[in-house]
């Protein structure tokens, strides 16, 4: 994720002034739940007839030894399931949402209660719950003040399932003005364009040690975990202006009629979307993916730039990390001054279609690759955002300036002078957001300081070992949560440095 404020910076060609600066995550400290561990039963071992007991007795030692322990089969754990029917009126930017959540317990332990994260409580007067069903018995929530609590007062066991519906109702913020220092709204309205994003309340992950991988909000930054889940979603738009498009995370419907869109998206840690009756879309397919850009009508030479570079990144990623991990790439020229990813959608601000020259010297292309190598960095890999950060914004901030090397080597210098060097980065880039007293403290070590920690490891290894490396990571964690320590554990197998305790960019 990005973000632009009002401090100054100088760009080659560009005939103004402006700095570009970054948004990050924010994260808060997980309370502890209380849980039940399931006993694992000792297996009874019937007593041999006495017939049979001498040759028992003689061959009992031996048996012992040879026969191996049973292998603890894996299964695929069962995926949440998100059903949603929205009615959108947008007359006065409001949707009525019936939303139903399939949810299976993968953990090992009695879960006692279900948390909900709710992001739009975060803006007041949004969310309005209505009622509330669990496997068709009305409940009651518990409102937190980003989440709500489920009690269960029985329990849901290992493999059992849950079925939540949850009535509600959204009325849609106007985006915000900018701000210093403070991350964006980008769920909300402006004239030209409404977006929905983390606008349905999802259950969050749980860790390894049973807690809910949910933390509080920040002043910037991303602060949410995502499992990977399937969405069914139904959207009908009320009072919408002629030519309304919408552009989803799963950009091609499974069916319209009318002003009534069907989606479905499997596998993918969110479902977002924006609309809009201004929208000019250009679309290209590339190895079966398809990319399209939604952009304003006065960016859509900027539009057609992002259209090319983001489709040479994806092909560019492919080769480098792993297979792109999604059909489609969804682009949205966004009308605040941020950039942000999601699963298969990423938004752009108009801040850099702005500032587009014609050339791939400037923030369109650097960011527009930035975001588009988020699909391997958050999508196909998660991670914790609030904790650990750099583990995606690092790897992102990097994979700009592998797609100069590729296709624009003369810039190589640039990219490093203006988009790192010129800030004079500097403190250690794994830390949580909450440690760096700011912004622009954050920016410089987790994006910055991230990237030149990555160059470093490369100067060492060399490049073959060190894009082996980075695939191996990328093939090994897909679909999965990684973390640091999975990063560490694996870059040991690959040199004798022990990177974690002696580089300087690290806090240890």
């Amino acid at each position: 994720m990005l973000m632009m404020n009002n401090q100054t910076n100088k760009f080659i060609y560009l005939p103004i002034i402006v700095l570009f600066t970054f948004v990050l995550v924010g994260c808060s400290h997980t309370g502890n739940l209380e849980t039940q561990v399931v006993e694992t039963p000792i297996p009874v071992i019937n007593t041999p007839s006495p017939e049979i007991n001498t040759f028992i007795e003689k061959t009992k030692i031996v048996s012992q030894t040879q026969t191996p322990e049973p292998e603890e089969i894996e299964f695929e754990p069962a995926l949440p399931e998100y059903s949603l029917s929205v009615k959108f009126d947008y007359s006065n930017q409001s949707a009525r949402v019936n939303q139903t959540i399939i949810y299976v317990n993968n953990s090992k332990q009695m879960l006692n209660d279900i948390r909900l994260a709710t992001d739009t409580l975060r803006y007041p007067g949004s969310f309005s719950l209505e009622n509330v069903f669990v496997n068709s018995n009305e409940e009651k929530l518990e409102q937190r003040k980003y989440y709500f609590t489920l009690l269960l007062n029985e329990g849901l066991a290992p493999g059992e399932e849950i079925e939540i519906q949850i009535n509600y109702f959204l009325s849609i913020p106007p985006l915000p003005p900018p701000a210093d220092d403070l991350k964006p709204g980008i769920f909300g309205y402006s004239t030209v364009q409404t977006n929905l994003v983390d606008w349905y309340p999802f259950i969050p992950p749980l860790s390894e040690n049973g807690e809910w991988l949910l933390h509080d909000p920040w002043f910037y930054g991303e602060y949410l975990v995502y499992d990977l889940a399937n969405f069914y979603v139904e959207i009908e738009l009320i009072n919408s202006p002629t030519n309304t498009t919408i552009a989803a995370s799963s950009i091609i419907p499974t069916s319209q009629v009318d002003n009534l869109y069907h989606y479905s998206s499997s596998r993918v840690r969110n479902f977002v979307w924006s609309l809009s009756p201004s929208y000019v879309v250009e679309t290209k397919e590339l190895n079966g993916i398809t990319i399209s850009t939604h952009t304003f009508p006065f960016h859509q030479p900027g539009g057609l730039h992002v259209l090319q570079e983001a489709s040479k990144a994806v092909e560019l990623y492919s080769r480098l990390f792993s297979r792109y991990p999604r059909e489609n790439l969804t682009i949205v020229e966004a009308d605040f001054l941020d950039g942000m990813e999601y699963d298969g959608l990423f938004f752009l601000s108009r801040g850099f279609y702005n500032l587009f020259d014609y050339t791939p010297q400037n923030y369109l292309t650097a960011i527009a690759v930035h975001e588009t190598a988020h699909q391997w960095w958050y999508a196909s890999i998660a991670n914790d955002q609030a904790l650990e950060p750099w583990l995606d914004e690092a790897l992102c901030t990097y994979s700009e300036v592998l797609f100069y090397e590729e296709y624009y080597p003369e810039l190589v210098d640039w990219w490093w002078e203006y988009r790192v060097n010129y800030y004079q980065p500097g403190g250690y880039i794994n830390k949580s957001i909450y440690e760096y007293q700011g912004f622009v403290p954050y920016r410089n070590a987790t994006y910055l300081q991230g990237a030149k920690f990555l160059q470093s490891i490369r100067d060492e290894l060399g490049d073959k070992i060190f894009f082996d490396f980075l695939k191996e990571y990328a093939t090994n964690q897909k679909d999965k949560i990684s973390s640091q320590t999975y990063f560490f554990d694996l870059l040991r197998n690959y040199s004798d440095i022990d990177f974690y305790q002696s580089s300087n960019y690290l806090f240890k």
